[in-house]
């Protein structure tokens, strides 16, 4: 029987296994996402790279849709935001690359606050209707306008000048490394955000969005810097993608890219830091070989994500996340 002074150190005990198993679990995914390159293929660099693009894309989703409870289908427009930033600071303005990324993400972040100032205003099914809404407008402008090439997309996007360091981005390897440090960037962001009185903030507009203006918060501020947020971080993944690919066109900006970010999100837990990049593994992965079965393999995804939702509550991210708490 545990007396009551020896209680503290009881818990001390435990809450220093736990941040040791959470220490050594997460040095054991850094060394293996570090040496990753050196044990797969040239395609299989290639699906990780996908993976880890698409994590980024959905960790904005996730910071909108799960830690502030605002549901949006235009999310993809910050992702063609992102790519036909850089696409037009290089090929159409003659900038350097060090000059078209941030002036994309600063431009990202403005077109942000304007989109959200106007889409905050509404909740539930309309805020969900107003995103897609503008989503589709800019769809519409970048396959109309001349100077987007319209739907051919815009070609020739580079990729990072590595050359000081003898290193060439256009190495699968190289990289790969490169999105592997923007993702690990974006993920320690998100999870400084939401571990902070701003995070807990638009935990408690998800929960009860009332009561959070009763005390006093202005509400519609934390929605608008949500979505700020969540809009750059989805820009950086459609910089990245457009790195990744060297091309640009709209159907980056569609709404079943947003879709697809959703289920992500859904697949690896909302509300879960790493949920976005386990959904995003499991999309990628999952599709990828279903692709290799069947033409139809949308369908058999279909039926996949309802299993998902059905026996993982919480998604895969959640599930885990019960299972070690239940664990402890």
């Amino acid at each position: 029987m545990i007396m009551d002074t020896e209680l503290p150190e009881v818990v001390d005990r435990d809450m220093n296994k736990t941040r040791l198993v959470r220490i050594s679990g997460m040095l054991l995914t850094a060394a293996g996402l570090l040496a990753f390159p050196r044990m797969a293929s040239t395609y299989g660099m290639t699906l990780a790279v996908e993976v880890l693009i698409a994590g980024v894309f959905a960790s904005g989703i996730n910071l909108l849709v799960g830690y502030t409870g605002m549901v949006s289908l235009g999310q993809a427009m910050f992702l063609g935001f992102g790519g036909y930033g850089i696409a037009m600071g290089t090929a159409l303005l003659g900038w350097p690359l060090w000059v078209s990324v941030p002036v994309t993400l600063v431009v990202s972040g403005l077109m942000a606050v304007l989109i959200g100032a106007i889409c905050t205003r509404t909740r539930g099914v309309e805020f969900l209707l107003i995103t897609l809404a503008f989503s589709q407008m800019f769809y519409g402008a970048a396959v109309k306008l001349r100077w987007t090439n319209g739907s051919d997309g815009m070609t020739g996007i580079p990729r990072p000048d590595l050359s000081l360091l003898g290193l060439s981005a256009d190495d699968p390897a190289v990289f790969y490394y490169y999105v592997l440090g923007i993702a690990a960037i974006v993920l320690i962001l998100v999870w400084r955000i939401v571990n902070s009185p701003f995070g807990s903030v638009l935990i408690g507009i998800r929960e009860n969005e009332s009561r959070v203006t009763a005390m006093g918060y202005s509400v519609p501020s934390y929605k608008i810097g949500s979505f700020v947020v969540a809009g750059m971080i989805c820009a950086s993944a459609g910089i990245l993608q457009s790195q990744y690919t060297y091309f640009i066109n709209p159907d980056s900006m569609s709404w079943q890219m947003s879709g697809e970010g959703i289920l992500m999100a859904i697949i690896g837990g909302l509300n879960v830091v790493v949920g976005p990049f386990i959904g995003a593994a499991v999309f990628v992965l999952v599709k990828s070989m279903l692709s290799q079965v069947t033409e139809e393999y949308n369908l058999f995804f279909g039926v996949f994500f309802m299993l998902v939702v059905a026996f993982f509550r919480g998604g895969i991210g959640g599930a885990l996340r019960t299972l070690w708490e239940r664990r402890r």
